[in-house]
Parts: structure tokens; C-alpha cells; sequence
């Protein structure tokens, strides 16, 4: 039982990495990037099968290095170098494909 408090700091602590690099993300929807990003962290947040969190925040940590590839870079430079460690499969994590749309549209 010690390892889950740890677990939740660590994932709060994810979460607001994550929160902090959309908030400079370059993309005309950054607002709703956030909203989504709050949205996934909420529903998940019941989740305490140790496999499935373990893929989830593997998943968190791969999109945080990937907004991270992107923030910072100068929007009016035509030279942009973006190195990412791999291809986004298309999945979330634990095999599942990722719909294009949630329930609400989005």
C-alpha cells in the first residue's frame, strides 16, 4: 500500500508537467488540447489496475516528450528541427486503437 501514494504524487506531478507544456504548445487549439488532457486525467483517475496505469502513464510520459519536442520552437522561423524517439502507433497504450473523436466531438 506505501507505493500508491507515491504513484499519485508521481502522476500529479506528471500531470502538471503535462498541463504546464500545453500551455505553450503551438497549435490554434491549444485550449482544447487542455480541456483534453483534464478530461483523460479525470476519467482515468479511478483507475487502479497496476498493468493498466502503468501503460496509461507510459502514455502520458510519451506525449509529454512530444509536446515538449515542440514547445519553445520560434513560430516565425521556417527552420524548424523536431526530432521524436518513435511513431505514435495509433494506440492507447495497452493495444486499444485511439478513436479520431470522443463521445463529445471532440
Amino acid at each position: 500500500l506505501a507505493a500508491a501514494p507515491a504513484m499519485s504524487a508521481s502522476t500529479l506531478t506528471l500531470y502538471r508537467h503535462i498541463l504546464k507544456a500545453a500551455r505553450t504548445f503551438p497549435s490554434r487549439n491549444r485550449a482544447g488540447i487542455i480541456e483534453d488532457i483534464k478530461l483523460e486525467f479525470r476519467e482515468n483517475r479511478a483507475v487502479t489496475d497496476a498493468a493498466a496505469l502503468r501503460a496509461k502513464i507510459a502514455l502520458a510520459n510519451d506525449g509529454l516528450d512530444r509536446m515538449r519536442a515542440y514547445t519553445g520552437l520560434d513560430s516565425g522561423s521556417s527552420a524548424w528541427d523536431v526530432s521524436l524517439k518513435g511513431p505514435f502507433d495509433g494506440t492507447n497504450g495497452m493495444g486499444e486503437k485511439e478513436d479520431s473523436k470522443r463521445e463529445d466531438g471532440r
